[in-house]
């Protein structure tokens, strides 16, 4: 999601807010350029190593080695994929990566112990280290891990792997995250993370921003200090593979987010930004499109910069990813959508809402649109809808959970034929698609469904209906969203420089009067949420941290604490 720098505070009306947000959010050729690449897939360390490979100075500085530190991400039930990157200047050929896992931090007696071999680390990976512990880890643990080079450790990682499909699970939690424009904050949030007591951290997209000009942040503040850069090309928006691996680079070289992702395993998808503003998918000449870049919606042109940002983002993100590059159809070559079920519990189903994507339902995102109910717009796909509605039927855990990039709930305003929807980047721009999946939940009988999602840069929490009179009838309540806000990235507040007589209340006041699902709306503060689920109920902590503050002791505070009880699919508030 992107705001528009352009918008003057006095053209804004309270009521004229929504006009404002819409109007600034609004494969063949790629799998052939994909297959001729080196895409960085995770690699098995060999056990049973010289102890030689394992020996190193306490004293060298790990940061000079590994200056992005250490993450995790992709947990099983049996293990979890462990990154690092070596830096270009410590590289040595001919020289192996040592890997130590323990249950204590001190490594004293390593429950695994191997080496990823020399040719896996060269400049075709940008130096990234992907190592799979699928099948040596047991089941529902902390472990703790780190890397070894030419003697020098990396600083110390902590995983957690997933419980077993049949194990009885009677609490588990999530810090949820996204959109963290590195240019318009800094990361306090993200040492509050470090230090929550929660079991992994969900990213729902945009990990990185593609530009280096501050494309996206507030017109009234600017570019923070310390975060101007250039990207290698010297363009604004990033085309490159060397930009997009520049980006990554640069966002994780960041301590505050170092310490979050050193300290909880990831749970990650991607929205538009990791390759381009709203993104999506050409049927008609079976190409993406990347509509903000230049020339973005030429067919060679977005081929090649989303072939850069998809490899990039493989190599730098811990994630699993099926990609067989023998494959003709882009499509069927690369799969990001993936169940995580957590006992007996929670069942996470994670969706890619980008790839597959028809484009807006009509032209510069205007809110005069003709087709938005189309039948036949798809943002899921027709393979991932199907396997979507499988897993639902499918589910058995206590909590049913989606982790979804963009908001499924409408946002309009007036009623019948004078209703205006105002994101049509969002579910709003794909209702008959969204009543199909609404109405499978209802169908499923599920008593629990809660969908976590991103992008908007704001907070709320509302009623999933199976229909909102769009497309449907069907006014059940099948389902609870959250959406959590951003950790950096623009919201009203920076976009709209406020009168001070105003009251930024009265815009939630004006959504949910509008918006009969709407529960809680805060359009104005940045941070991060934490979803708790038990045996009695689902928990939704909204925390607000102050982006203006580069450091670990960024204040924070609590915004508003909703409870969903077990089975009846109800907002009750605990505090605020």
């Amino acid at each position: 999601m992107g705001f528009n720098n352009a918008t003057g505070s006095e053209e804004i009306n309270r009521r004229g807010f929504f006009r404002s947000v819409a109007g600034t959010t609004a494969a063949g050729g790629l799998s052939s350029l994909l297959a001729k690449r080196t895409i960085a897939q995770p690699t098995t360390a060999n056990r049973n190593q010289a102890e030689e490979v394992f020996s190193y100075d306490p004293t060298m500085d790990s940061d000079t080695t590994f200056p992005q530190s250490v993450m995790s991400g992709g947990p099983t039930d049996s293990g979890a994929i462990i990154w690092t990157r070596i830096a270009k200047t410590a590289y040595r050929e001919q020289q192996s990566v040592g890997i130590q896992v323990a249950r204590h931090s001190t490594f004293d007696d390593p429950v695994f112990e191997g080496t990823v071999d020399s040719t896996a680390v060269s400049t075709d990976r940008d130096y990234t280290v992907k190592v799979d512990l699928d099948g040596e880890l047991d089941a529902d643990r902390f472990y703790y891990y780190r890397f070894i080079y030419d003697g020098v450790a990396s600083r110390t990682g902590r995983l957690r792997t997933l419980p077993t499909t049949d194990q009885h699970v009677e609490e588990l939690s999530f810090a949820v995250v996204t959109c963290q424009d590195y240019q318009n904050g800094y990361y306090g949030a993200f040492e509050h993370i470090a230090n929550e007591p929660v079991d992994y951290i969900i990213h729902l997209g945009d990990f990185i921003y593609e530009s280096s000009d501050g494309a996206y942040v507030s017109p009234t503040e600017g570019i923070k200090e310390g975060r101007d850069f250039g990207l290698p090309s010297g363009a604004s928006l990033a085309e490159s593979l060397d930009d997009f691996r520049f980006l990554y680079k640069t966002y994780k070289s960041d301590s505050l987010l170092q310490s979050a992702l050193e300290r909880h395993t990831l749970i990650a998808g991607w929205d538009d930004h990791e390759i381009g503003n709203n993104r999506y998918w050409d049927y008609a000449t079976d190409a993406p499109v990347v509509p903000n870049k230049e020339n973005g919606s030429d067919p060679s042109t977005a081929v090649r910069i989303t072939a850069n940002g998809i490899q990039a983002w493989i190599e730098h993100m811990p994630m699993r990813v099926e990609y067989d590059p023998s494959k003709d159809d882009f499509h069927e070559q690369l799969k990001l959508w993936r169940r995580f079920e957590f006992g007996d519990l929670v069942d996470l189903v994670l969706t890619d809402e980008r790839l597959f994507r028809d484009g807006p339902p009509c032209e510069n995102q205007t809110v005069t649109c003709t087709n938005e109910d189309d039948p036949d717009r798809t943002i899921l796909g027709s393979e991932q809808k199907s396997w979507f509605t499988e897993v639902l039927s499918e589910s058995s855990a206590r909590w049913t959970t989606w982790a979804n990039e963009v908001l499924t709930m409408p946002l309009t305003a007036g009623e019948t034929w004078y209703q205006v929807e105002f994101l049509h980047d969002s579910w709003d721009g794909f209702q008959a698609e969204r009543a199909e999946l609404m109405n499978a939940v209802d169908d499923t009988g599920l008593q629990n469904f809660i969908t976590l999602t991103g992008d908007l840069h704001c907070s709320m929490a509302g009623y999933q209906h199976a229909g909102y009179g769009d497309v449907s009838w069907n006014m059940d309540t099948v389902g609870i969203e959250f959406m959590t806000p951003s950790v950096t990235s623009v919201n009203a507040a920076d976009v709209v420089d406020f009168p001070s007589d105003w009251d930024k209340e009265a815009l939630a006041a004006i959504a949910k009067e509008e918006n009969d699902h709407l529960e809680y709306v805060n359009w104005h503060k940045h941070g991060y949420s934490v979803v708790e689920f038990s045996e009695e109920d689902c928990t939704y902590t909204v925390y607000e941290v102050d982006k203006e503050e580069d450091s670990a002791e960024a204040e924070r505070d609590m915004l508003v604490q909703y409870r969903v009880p077990d089975g009846e699919l109800s907002l009750e508030l605990v505090s605020e």
